[in-house]
């Protein structure tokens, strides 16, 4: 039998329910402030993403998807979704229609590492990115969508951290003083950190072997080093952010993964243990130079992903889908009953059995596959006018109820 490649899954059933309410709440909540949707190209040039998100990340060294097309042209299934969002944004002139451009994307992302939970190869993001606007109220914006957007999904317990990477002055003080640092316990250190001391000191803080994370906990922080600009955006946001009533940490070895980041990046975490040490499930932060390096104008921007995986993972235990089975001895009449029921209320699945007229076997088929309701619609109901429904997850029964009355329930 052929299976699904290793790091991919099939998406069905509750599962595939949960993804339809996250992807629901996205189009309404980013609808609302003002985003528009933009669908970029799975795969790009491999130019992009080594130029986006730079050389030294793990992501362009070990992790992407490369291959050569039949022209002899090196492509990039794409690992991540701003690069893509901002050459679009070039490459269409969106600039001309008034700035900032707020943004936002869904679907699936690829990175070659070790599937674990949460994590896959082939993986699925939604983000937002807001470009051209310098001023830390839009990150303000972004940060507050973000939090809204999990509130929505219903899931609470997860954290705000915060921490400024500073402008491009900043980073390179606070780089010399880390690498004097660095020096000392270089050959203490993972191979893979050996050599971003060398390309990108910043990227060793990134490292999740546990024992390089004891050592770099002694590591100077880039606060000391932000200058009056970076430190007065900094003070800015977390003023902000405080005003907005939104609690957040502050964690000085949050760096994130990607080389185009500048001043303010944030992540929400969760204390979960069913995503086994995957705590971030929304990440992002400021780049105000990337629309540049890609050949665009000097134009600052910011935004975050998440992991829809993970979220899913988050709120599976709480979601089951409302479902309602009729159970009837006429196809037909049931199918007329669904057709009604289906116009006048949304918010509910309904089946019904078009072979089987046996109402005690319709009745197991409900309780197997896990629907909520069962409504009989026998002969005795439909010459009545009165139905019988019965909640199957909580075995409770409600007899001789009128039509308007079945709705309510529903």
């Amino acid at each position: 039998m052929v299976k699904a490649p290793r790091g991919t899954q099939d998406i069905f059933g509750n599962s595939s329910a949960i993804w339809q309410r996250i992807e629901a709440t996205a189009i309404k909540l980013f609808n609302e402030a003002g985003f528009q949707e933009i669908r970029t190209p799975i795969f790009e040039s491999s130019e992009l993403f080594s130029r986006a998100v730079g050389e030294s990340s793990d992501i362009v060294n070990k992790e992407m998807y490369t291959f050569n097309d039949r022209s002899e042209r090196s492509l990039t299934l794409r690992p991540e979704g701003t690069a893509g969002v901002v050459r679009a944004f070039i490459e269409n002139s969106f600039d001309r229609e008034g700035l900032p451009a707020k943004l936002w994307y869904r679907g699936p992302m690829f990175r070659y590492e070790r599937p674990q939970t949460g994590r896959y190869r082939q993986f699925h993001q939604i983000g937002i990115e807001a470009i051209g606007a310098k001023a830390p109220y839009i990150d303000l914006e972004i940060i507050k969508l973000g939090v809204n957007f999990i509130q929505d999904l219903g899931l609470t317990n997860l954290t705000l951290h915060i921490n400024s990477l500073g402008n491009s002055s900043s980073r390179e003080n606070y780089i010399a003083a880390l690498k004097v640092f660095l020096k000392e316990s270089l050959e203490h250190v993972c191979e893979d950190c050996q050599r971003r001391y060398e390309q990108n000191p910043l990227r060793c803080l990134d490292c999740k072997v546990p024992e390089d994370q004891k050592i770099y906990q002694n590591a100077p922080t880039i606060i000391k080093y932000l200058d009056e600009e970076s430190q007065k955006i900094w003070q800015e946001t977390q003023n902000g952010l405080t005003e907005l009533g939104i609690k957040y940490q502050i964690d000085e070895k949050l760096v994130r993964g990607l080389d185009y980041y500048t001043h303010v990046v944030f992540e929400l975490k969760t204390k979960s243990e069913k995503l086994a040490g995957q705590n971030t499930v929304l990440a992002g932060g400021r780049y105000d130079n990337l629309v540049k390096n890609l050949g665009g104008g000097d134009y600052a921007s910011v935004g975050w992903a998440l992991g829809i995986e993970r979220i899913a993972t988050l709120i599976e235990e709480t979601h089951q889908i409302s479902k309602l089975y009729i159970i009837s001895d006429s196809p037909i009449e049931a199918l007329k009953l669904a057709d009604k029921l289906r116009l006048e209320t949304k918010k509910i699945a309904i089946e019904l059995a078009y072979e089987e007229t046996k109402f005690k076997k319709q009745l197991e088929k409900a309780i197997k596959r896990d629907y909520q309701w069962a409504l009989f619609y026998l002969s005795e109901e439909r010459n009545s006018g009165l139905f019988k429904l019965k909640n199957l997850r909580e075995n409770k029964e409600y007899d001789k109820l009128d039509y308007s009355q079945v709705l309510e329930l529903l």
